[in-house]
């Protein structure tokens, strides 16, 4: 399958007809896993997408097969699963301070770490995991022989009460670098960042300019367009193919119809979840005895095809279809007092594609609640 490249925020449209303003939409970036990885929700997969590798809910990394959910093997020296490459998952050891390092974890041997890498440290306000005040993003690949780390970091102030424009600003920071990990002898490199300005969007055929555009993407050459149209019948989602080269639109396909249409594309925009608020009349399948099954309705990108249905549920996010399963994260439940440092737990469920069906569930890394930037 081609690679996709989403254009524009992620919209949940539920509530948005065809008249709901519209900005010009930017290229985003999509999330990129190494030459032998693949993105799952909190993780990543093997080339063969058998088997898994998570951040573990009671800390450390676990290895999952993916068709079962069972544990392979398990292991506290990293935290954080980066890229697989052949034979090695590359982790990351380090989420509390303004430091890490690299681990190469054999795969061939249940995760044995066969090189950890020279530190790579950060300015000391700086936390490499997730920490009130304060924000880490990173971009993984591999060039040649190093891994290439691209990283963003941030803080503002945290408290209680609103603070005056003194605390703010002496508390507001932000900065960006590289770090190279050589793959063969661990030792680092560290160089400013660079700004690469981000493409933008090209201009669409104009009869498609005109309509309420809901997703878009690239595929190849082709442009694929998602809009919500609207009739006396109700709403419709139609899906468009335009090529660039040849400046051709083919026919509309209709995806799609009914009442409050909402739109969520899977973590690599690979495919899209189409939906209704409600439930329609002939949905008769039960979840339990008194509610009825609201369900996604999933459609491959470059064919505009549906794939199959998965139940709606609230809370679910970072969608992934992986061969005949998809997966997906749910908060859990949350215990005792909320505080600055409570950790949401969360559950990741894997449901077959065809059926609906859940195939398995299990905990993984919580996420921590962070209150609202003052």
């Amino acid at each position: 399958m081609h690679h996709v490249r989403r254009l524009g925020p992620l919209l949940l449209l539920g509530l948005l007809g065809s008249g709901a303003a519209r900005t010009a939409p930017t290229v985003l970036s999509v999330p990129q896993a190494g030459p032998s990885s693949t993105v799952l929700p909190g993780g990543i997969a093997d080339a063969t997408g058998r088997t898994g590798f998570f951040a573990s809910a009671g800390g450390g990394i676990e290895a999952l097969d993916l068709a079962t959910g069972k544990v392979l093997w398990h292991t506290h020296e990293a935290q954080r699963p980066l890229l697989v490459v052949k034979d090695h998952l590359l982790a990351q050891a380090g989420v509390k301070r303004n430091r890490l390092r690299i681990l190469r974890l054999d795969l061939t041997h249940k995760g044995e770490c066969d090189l950890e890498s020279d530190p790579v440290v950060f300015p000391a306000w700086v936390v490499t995991g997730e920490a009130l005040g304060r924000s880490f993003s990173t971009h993984w690949h591999v060039e040649k022989h190093q891994l290439v780390l691209e990283w963003e970091a941030s803080a503002w102030y945290v408290g209680k009460a609103r603070p005056t424009v003194e605390q703010e600003m002496a508390a507001r920071k932000h900065t960006s670098g590289v770090a190279l990990v050589d793959l063969r002898t661990g030792q680092v490199e560290v160089r400013p960042a660079t700004k690469i300005a981000a493409p933008s969007a090209p201009l669409l055929p104009e009869h498609l300019e005109k309509k309420a555009v809901r997703w878009q993407g690239l595929v190849g050459q082709q442009w694929k367009v998602l809009t919500l149209e609207e009739t006396k019948e109700g709403q419709h989602l139609m899906f468009y193919s335009w090529d660039r080269q040849s400046d051709k639109c083919s026919e509309p396909k209709e995806l799609l119809r009914g009442k409050r249409l909402v739109v969520r594309a899977t973590l690599d925009e690979r495919f899209l979840c189409l939906r209704e608020a409600h439930p329609r009349p002939d949905e008769k399948d039960l979840l339990t005895p008194s509610k009825p099954v609201s369900w996604w309705w999933l459609f491959s990108v470059e064919t505009g095809e549906l794939m199959g249905r998965i139940p709606a549920e609230p809370g679910m996010h970072a969608v992934v279809v992986l061969g005949k399963r998809v997966l997906y994260l749910m908060p859990g439940s949350l215990r005792g007092p909320l505080d600055p440092h409570t950790l949401q737990p969360r559950m990741l469920k894997a449901i077959d594609l065809t059926s609906g069906k859940k195939l398995w569930e299990r905990a993984v890394a919580g996420k921590l609640l962070t209150p609202p930037r003052l």
